[in-house]
């Protein structure tokens, strides 16, 4: 192939004197290390976030998220035109974030449900996210070495927790030994008529989420 394609070849990681210790995959950096393997989440996504709203120099807030009470829900109003594109690209970018990001990425669903309709309420929360990636601008995953044979699968719901459409939120994550190896959280399609209703949408999404 490398008679006809231009190829570029990798890290290829190992724990041989010749093997690499880091390579990068999709600008996520990963290292062998004599404990287990550092997987480091894309540097650029916070980053652009934060520069897209012109934040650097802001004060870090403790959490990614807040919910809005009803007043502010009667009180929000449609984004200015001139701001729909920026803000359905820096959502965007969140989205991406979450895959590495576990803990933005409940922030980060609620910020693209404003995607079609964006308010102004929408872009506070993806400010306050911002604000949050401030102060939590990186994140390192370390997966040690382990012997371990089972996986666990752990689940959650907030029943009628968003005030605008009573709709509930599924989330939860999959544990491979002691290293998560998926998360999620999503806004469940129907609206339960009661907690019960909502745990079991919960644990059906856990169940199909989980390897077989």
């Amino acid at each position: 192939m490398s008679t006809r394609y231009e190829l570029k070849e990798g890290a290829r990681l190992g724990p041989g004197e010749h093997d690499d210790k880091e390579g990068r995959v999709l600008n996520r950096i990963v290292r062998w290390t004599d404990e287990g393997l550092v997987y480091e989440a894309d540097p650029r996504q916070h980053e652009k976030l934060v520069q897209g709203l012109g934040l650097e120099g802001a004060k870090a807030v403790a959490t990614p998220c807040v919910k809005p009470t009803m007043g502010q829900i009667r009180e929000d109003v449609p984004l200015a035109a001139n701001k729909l594109s920026h803000f359905r690209a820096l959502a965007a970018r969140c989205n991406y974030l979450a895959a590495d990001r576990p803990d933005c990425i409940y922030a980060a669903k609620e910020v693209f449900r404003w995607m079609s309709s964006p308010t102004e309420l929408g872009l506070q929360n993806l400010k306050r996210l911002a604000r949050y990636l401030v102060g939590k601008p990186g994140l390192a995953w370390h997966y040690r070495w382990q012997s371990t044979s089972h996986y666990d699968v752990y689940t959650d719901t907030d029943w009628a927790g968003c005030l605008r459409t009573r709709k509930s939120t599924s989330g939860g994550c999959v544990m491979l030994g002691s290293h998560m190896v998926k998360s999620w959280s999503s806004t469940q399609p129907n609206i339960a008529l009661s907690s019960g209703e909502a745990e079991l949408v919960g644990a059906t999404r856990a169940a199909a989420t989980a390897p077989e």
